[in-house]
């Protein structure tokens, strides 16, 4: 078992535990839609009302190092390089995300992502939040093209709701450039 592996499972067993329901988020759940790229944290989002039976499981479970802040708890055990992100939303904002959420298998381990749609709102969400997060962006991009998303009918309106109009135009732009530099390799 590999140590992402490791912290993959010891995080979930915490998680199950606590009977917390969570959502995979964040670079895995991009990986699972497509587009491989190298993560070094393990996002999760959850909705939790205490925090406390949480730290105090995760801290049993060997994750020493560890910031509680308003909407983030971050943990680690100062040994391994896998970071695990705990990304907190009310529970009425998890119980929609789940309606539609898919149950995979990552890494050996059962686990519920975001429907893709939600996914990208999240990145547009995100993006727009710090466009210094230039994976965001390359993430929404990408997951567009592998997944064949209809920019204007899905990645518009979700544009307009969870970001912006100018935001839809530089990753529309993106995506096209990508997609015209994938017709010039095939040449």
């Amino acid at each position: 078992m590999t140590q992402f592996q490791n912290i993959l499972v010891k995080t979930l067993d915490v998680l199950r535990e606590l009977k917390i329901e969570n959502l995979l988020i964040g670079g895995m759940a991009v990986n699972y839609y497509g587009f491989s790229r190298s993560t070094t944290d393990i996002d999760f989002m959850l909705a939790v009302s205490n925090d406390e039976p949480l730290v105090w499981a995760m801290r049993k479970a060997g994750f020493s190092s560890y910031s509680v802040q308003k909407n983030v708890m971050f943990f680690k055990n100062p040994e391994d390089p896998v970071r695990v992100d705990f990304l907190k939303i009310d529970s009425e904002t998890l119980a929609k995300l789940m309606q539609s959420a898919v149950p995979v298998n990552i890494h050996g381990c059962q686990v519920v992502v975001p429907s893709l749609t939600h996914l990208l709102a999240m990145k547009l969400h995100s993006f727009s939040q710090s466009s210094l997060r230039g994976k965001d962006l390359e993430d929404i991009v990408w997951l567009s093209i592998f997944n064949k998303v209809d920019v204007d009918a899905v990645l518009h309106p979700l544009a307009l709701k969870y970001a912006s109009d100018a935001i839809f135009q530089q990753v529309s732009e993106q995506i096209q450039t990508q997609k015209n530099n994938l017709l010039s390799d095939d040449v």
